[in-house]
């Protein structure tokens, strides 16, 4: 892999080269081109420029073709006058020769480089995204470092004979403030959200924001019953007048559903089920 990038950007820096000649022998072209050459010199520009557009719109068999054509069509042309007429050749018509292929060629080069360059680039960012532990907004943990940490926080807690419960808290009217709120206010709100949770629990419970909905999860060292009390206080935290102050309107609210489960064993190493299983519960917080 990392040859293969190499060599794709060795061929980019010499597409852009040899894109670099072509131009400098473009102008050439047209300075040393007699005047009464001149207009059909531009009209073969035009459609140089065309093929080599070709090129870098990844639409390489037509620019190919193109330039072919130009090329074949120009040799043809100058051979009849040359021959049938005696025109005089003069070193600007050898310039038209070389340059459609050169042009079309190099940005075929290039195209082709950089489909390379750009499919490593897609492949490296989803495996850094698929690294990422981390909720950008709220710089909690995500949904991935909770299945990580809830299979061996119940691992830990069945061996040694301990409670563990899973929380999710969702925002009731999400949709609606989403809707309500600009984009920056709605940033604001998940991360002032997610810190009145945090200061809610535990420092053994671990919270997460597991979606782009700011619905969070919290992996608590208790049984069920017990986890009655940290939605207590999560529901104090939020419902203070200055909890969501410069973010909602005043007589706005902040309305949360909660779910909570105790795992049992008959989950097993299946930590996917037993989030579903909370997540089923939400539908009776009404």
């Amino acid at each position: 892999m990392k040859n293969e990038t190499q060599s794709a950007l060795v061929a980019r820096d010499a597409a852009i080269i040899l894109l670099l000649i072509w131009a400098f022998m473009q102008a050439l072209l047209m300075i040393w081109a007699p005047a009464d050459t001149q207009t059909t010199y531009l009209l073969l520009l035009f459609l140089m420029d065309i093929a080599v557009l070709c090129g870098f719109m990844d639409r390489v068999n037509t620019g190919t073709a193109l330039a072919a054509t130009i090329t074949c069509g120009w040799v043809a042309y100058k051979l009849y006058s040359f021959y049938a007429v005696g025109e005089t050749v003069y070193l600007s018509d050898y310039f038209v020769t070389v340059l459609p292929l050169l042009g079309s060629g190099a940005a075929a080069l290039f195209s082709r480089s950089m489909r390379h360059v750009n499919a490593e680039n897609k492949l490296l960012r989803r495996q850094v995204d698929e690294q990422v532990l981390v909720d950008d907004v709220t710089e909690l943990y995500n949904l991935r470092a909770m299945y990580r940490d809830a299979q061996m926080m119940t691992g830990y807690c069945v061996r040694n004979h301990l409670p563990i419960s899973l929380m999710i808290i969702q925002m009731r009217y999400e949709s609606e403030l989403r809707g309500m709120l600009s984009h920056s206010r709605y940033i604001q709100l998940r991360k002032r959200l997610a810190e009145l949770v945090m200061d809610s629990v535990r420092v053994e419970d671990k919270v997460y924001c597991i979606d782009e909905h700011g619905t969070m999860a919290i992996l608590l060292t208790s049984n069920e019953a017990n986890s009655a009390y940290v939605r207590s206080r999560i529901i104090e935290a939020v419902t203070k007048e200055d909890a969501f102050d410069g973010i909602l309107e005043r007589g706005t609210h902040m309305d949360l559903r909660f779910a909570c489960k105790e795992y049992d064993e008959h989950f097993g190493k299946d930590m996917m089920a037993f989030k579903k299983a909370v997540e089923s519960e939400l539908a009776y917080d009404v």
